[in-house]
């Protein structure tokens, strides 16, 4: 992905080395053992990896709450090139369900990379308020392989954390699932006369709803976990609508 683009804020933003990704996934699980912040719901503990990306798909609006030890709600990513995607799912037990975006998206919703540093530094942080934007790393740490964006949240005007992204789209670069077969629930767009087909209103007594595919997931590339090739098979937006 070799040459330099500009983001939605005009900078310019340099193409990723091999060892770094373009692309940042947002997973919907992070493996079966894996423990949820405090603060999030349980209506989506209890959902499985392809509840919640369904529920990201239908809202067109990703959730996001108070990492470990931060105060900030934030959207996590993982940056990931495709063997180290691989590897997340097939060795580090990462469920194959999620959105995925652009450095230069997270980067125009003031996210960016997290710091993983020693207790002594990590204290700065939370000390300065910026306890989001890092991560400590300890004896036995198993956290760096996650390679960490995070995108924090916006405020109301009186302080207090909306309990969800500014990461609202229509359109992500793509969407990973684990199932060619898959696909998200449909959504109703509109009401039609089950006799004349017109166009009707919601309470028309012969209303019938119209439903179609999520936007999102018609707009957007899909990635496809092949577990048997331990890669990724890529398809362009539309063609498993």
């Amino acid at each position: 992905m070799g040459g330099a683009k500009k983001d939605d804020k005009g900078f310019v933003l340099q193409g990723a080395g091999p060892a770094q990704s373009d692309t940042l996934v947002h997973f919907t699980s992070r493996g079966e053992n894996a423990s949820f912040t405090p603060k999030v719901p349980e209506k989506f503990r209890q959902m499985t990896a392809q509840e919640r990306l369904d529920s990201i798909l239908g809202s067109g609006r990703l959730y996001g709450y108070p990492p470990f030890g931060a105060q900030q709600a934030c959207v996590c990513f993982s940056e990931s090139p495709q063997d180290h995607l691989a590897h997340l799912i097939a060795d580090r037990g990462f469920g194959p369900w999620g959105v995925v975006v652009t450095r230069a998206g997270v980067l125009s919703h003031d996210g960016g990379a997290v710091a993983y540093v020693t207790d002594d530094v990590y204290k700065r942080f939370v000390d300065a308020g910026l306890g989001h934007w890092a991560v400590p790393i300890r004896e036995n740490s198993q956290w760096m392989h996650e390679r960490e964006w995070r995108a924090p949240l916006c405020e109301d005007t009186d302080g207090k954390i909306k309990q969800y992204s500014c990461f609202s789209m229509t359109r992500a670069h793509a969407i990973l699932i684990g199932d060619s077969n898959w696909r998200p629930t449909p959504i109703t767009t509109g009401f039609r006369n089950g006799y004349t087909g017109e166009q009707a209103y919601p309470n028309d007594p012969a209303a019938i709803p119209v439903t179609e595919l999520p936007e999102m997931w018609r707009e957007s590339d899909v990635w496809v976990w092949n577990r048997e090739a331990r890669s990724i098979d890529k398809y362009p937006a539309g063609v498993l609508a």
